[in-house]
């Protein structure tokens, strides 16, 4: 029965650790995907901060020439965009 625990333990730990793998994509390389698919617009897209949390990349934006700013959610191993939000003033 020890052996049993012991081994679902192990299944368990390793399972669960395996979820998080090393990103593939850098941070300037979010940045830049996120510039480039707003660059498209009127103005200039400045990176106001980046963090990773998960397997994503949340980049903080704003566009102050055409009044946006928003956040996107890019996947650490495809580098596309998952989700974003964006505001217009």
């Amino acid at each position: 029965m020890k052996r049993f625990v012991l081994a679902l333990s192990l299944v368990l730990i390793v399972s669960g650790c395996s979820s998080f793998s090393k990103p593939k994509v850098t941070e300037e390389e979010a940045k830049s995907i996120v510039m480039k698919d707003h660059s498209k617009h009127i103005g200039t897209v400045e990176i106001i901060s980046v963090s990773h949390k998960g397997n994503q990349y949340i980049v903080k934006w704003k566009n102050e020439d055409n009044c946006e700013n928003g956040t996107d959610y890019v996947d650490d191993q495809s580098g596309k965009i998952k989700n974003g939000i964006t505001s217009i003033c």
